[in-house]
């Protein structure tokens, strides 16, 4: 049976899914939009992430901190005022003591402990000198353990979002290379981005542009689904 030989009820709650999916999908890609772009601090433009947003997402900024670049981009904002980045800046700059950290660890406490304590945040915890001080080393990216629990969600999460749209998309009547492409195109693009978070973590920051291939080809196979199964449920002719 193909789509557009379903009942009217049939009709209407598939449709109703696959449009949910797509809405789902839109509002993924603005949280992705907004914080991805804050990455390498600015934030001017036209509000969408950039390949150099990508490469500090997922590579670092190695050429600063960790904790430097966090403070410039997404994390500024729960800074009480610019004197206490600037005051971060200085203290990162002049060596990191523990006797100039006693002067800023107020700063910590009062904008950071409650987010980054190390029982929940072990990758990034903010509590003592130390771990501030590791957190101001050279910022070589997300730890393979975040990276890895990153992979886990996405994967999963991604691989049964793009197998229940493309189940549908087997069941309308266009041809059968345009169904099987349809339906094969989300996990193609979900290897190449998945896969670009590592290669451009491990390797090397031209990956970055991978990512931006693999987020696109994702968007457009979506796109292709959603309005594909829409259109044959409504709109196509129904052959025996």
């Amino acid at each position: 049976m193909k789509l557009n030989q379903l009942s009217w009820s049939h009709k209407i709650v598939v449709s109703l899914f696959v449009l949910m999916m797509g809405y789902s999908y839109l509002f993924a890609q603005l949280n992705l939009q907004i914080n991805t772009r804050r990455a390498d601090g600015d934030t001017s433009g036209l509000g969408l992430a950039t390949i150099r947003d990508i490469e500090i997402t997922y590579r670092g900024n190695r050429g600063r901190t960790l904790l430097g670049s966090k403070i410039n981009g997404s994390m500024e904002q729960y800074l009480s005022s610019p004197e206490e980045k600037i005051s971060i800046e200085e203290w990162i700059a002049q060596g990191r003591t523990e006797q100039r950290y006693q002067e800023i660890q107020y700063i910590f406490e009062d904008n950071c402990i409650s987010c980054h304590p190390y029982d929940e945040r072990p990758d990034y915890p903010l509590e003592t000198y130390e771990q501030v001080y590791a957190s101001a080393e050279p910022d070589m990216g997300p730890s393979i353990g975040w990276l890895a629990r990153f992979t886990h969600y996405h994967a999963f999460g991604f691989g049964i979002f793009s197998f229940l749209l493309s189940m549908i998309f087997l069941l309308t009547s266009f041809c059968p290379t345009i169904r099987l492409f349809g339906a094969v195109l989300p996990f193609v693009a979900m290897f190449i981005d998945i896969t670009s978070w590592w290669l451009t973590r491990l390797i090397s920051p031209i990956f970055a542009y991978t990512v931006y291939l693999g987020g696109m080809l994702m968007a457009i196979s979506l796109a292709t689904i959603i309005i594909g199964s829409i259109y044959d449920i409504w709109f196509s002719q129904v052959t025996e």
